[in-house]
């Protein structure tokens, strides 16, 4: 009885398996996952290039840190020269570093701002609080102007702050770009 026993589940589980082997291959398939091709997914490449015609880097550190009052206060001054053989523009790209404190005045705003040919230009970015606490903290900004005319030009980069500033050091790098 016992053979028969056991003989009577296996045949049980074989039919088990093969009725659940039928009922899974009769199912409908999942759906596939969306297409391989990938190449609508990006964009395409640039058709028009600019060379870096000049790159000019002012830096500065003080040994001390420099008191500088509220307002505007202008950190250096370069001038460039826009154009060559074919070029009717150039771009000026400017990425600015500074370290500052409030010196324990609280919520003194900062900024840097581009000046191009006499003129505020770019997005004269906020940068922040001043750190009140009498530590120094990092500011950064990057301007990107294009379509600046053929001749020469002066840039330079202010500070500013709302309630005046402890300036520790900055970096300001200038690239000029051609067509």
């Amino acid at each position: 009885m016992n053979k028969t026993l056991k003989l009577a589940t296996l045949v049980a589980v074989m039919l088990l398996l093969g009725a659940a082997f039928f009922a899974v291959s009769a199912a409908t398939p999942a759906a596939t996952g969306p297409a391989r091709n990938i190449s609508n997914l990006h964009f395409p490449p640039p058709t028009n290039f600019e060379g870096l015609r000049s790159n000019f880097i002012t830096t500065y550190t003080c040994s001390t840190p420099c008191t500088l009052a509220a307002g505007f206060t202008i950190l250096d001054n370069v001038n460039f020269q826009c154009g060559s053989t074919g070029a009717s523009t150039c771009t000026l790209v400017v990425s600015n570093f500074a370290t500052t404190s409030g010196g324990g005045i609280a919520d003194d705003d900062r900024a840097f701002c581009l000046v191009l040919d006499g003129a505020i230009v770019g997005a004269c970015a906020y940068d922040g609080y001043d750190a009140s606490d009498g530590s120094f903290s990092a500011m950064t900004a990057t301007n990107n102007i294009s379509g600046i005319a053929v001749g020469n030009h002066t840039a330079f980069m202010l500070l500013y702050s709302t309630d005046g500033t402890a300036l520790y050091t900055f970096t300001n790098n200038y690239s000029v770009y051609k067509p």
